[in-house]
């Protein structure tokens, strides 16, 4: 008698455990992706969108009024780590980069432009890396030598290699002679700057676009829809760079 009872009792544990374990799996089933929370669902275009969006209305440690911008939900940033692009060139991918980080003035200026300008040409990736957050820095001493007081990653030194052919060098750092004169100093190293849209083909870097227009001389002035054209146009010849043989390509000034 008390073996027919253990054994019906492990017949209705197992029996009960199918039962959960089909329960579990009937609700997994049905846990979709609306069901996670927001913080786990959130795709690279709507963090980008709201990782520049967030500082619409705030100022920056100058005191300048952020220029306020509105990004597309269906934008086509994604989220790229320096060794990520590093590893794509090596693998003779062709791609489009674009260095910046949210609170950069001139990529505030550009980026709308940039993805207005990628939708018209059916440009559905453009890899997003912060290059704040990886290069070095530079500061003059009081001999006005310039000195590397930040050092960036490895991947970073890498990429200025590997992209050289289209960096510009950095030469940023500046102070007044003894009549008063700007002069500026040389670092002898290329430059990954903000914004640097570029456009590898097969592995080699072809066109380095920071959609910074001459009629955009000051960061924080209104842009006009004639500059929003220009830039957006800029953008169009660097798209063109991956689909075309040839390297350069010409801006078309009377469409604007």
């Amino acid at each position: 008698m008390n073996k027919k009872r253990k054994t019906a009792t492990a017949i209705a544990v197992v029996l009960f455990m199918l039962v959960a374990l089909e329960i579990v799996y009937i609700f997994s089933e049905l846990y979709t992706e609306s069901d996670i929370p927001d913080n786990q669902t959130v795709t690279d275009s709507i963090k980008f969108k709201e990782e520049y969006e967030a500082l619409n209305g705030t100022k920056n440690s100058n005191g300048q009024q952020i220029r306020s911008i509105l990004i597309d939900e269906d934008n086509p940033l994604i989220y790229a780590e320096a060794k990520d692009i590093v590893s794509m060139i090596e693998n003779k991918e062709s791609f489009i980069v674009y260095f910046g980080f949210a609170n950069c003035p001139w990529c505030r200026s550009v980026i709308p432009s940039l993805i207005t300008s990628a939708k018209e040409n059916n440009v559905t990736k453009i890899y997003y890396v912060d290059v704040l957050s990886i290069r070095d820095k530079y500061e003059l001493n009081d001999k006005n030598k310039a000195v590397r007081t930040t050092e960036g990653t490895e991947d970073y030194y890498k990429l200025l290699s590997l992209l050289d052919s289209v960096l510009d060098e950095y030469t940023p750092l500046t102070y007044k002679d003894k009549k008063n004169k700007i002069k500026k100093v040389k670092i002898n190293e290329k430059r990954i700057y903000a914004p640097n849209v570029i456009a590898v083909k097969n592995g080699e870097a072809k066109l380095n676009e920071s959609g910074i227009i001459d009629a955009l001389d000051d960061a924080y002035m209104e842009l006009t829809d004639e500059m929003k054209c220009e830039m957006k146009e800029r953008f169009r010849c660097l798209f063109d760079v991956l689909k075309e043989d040839n390297q350069v390509c010409e801006i078309d000034s009377q469409k604007c």
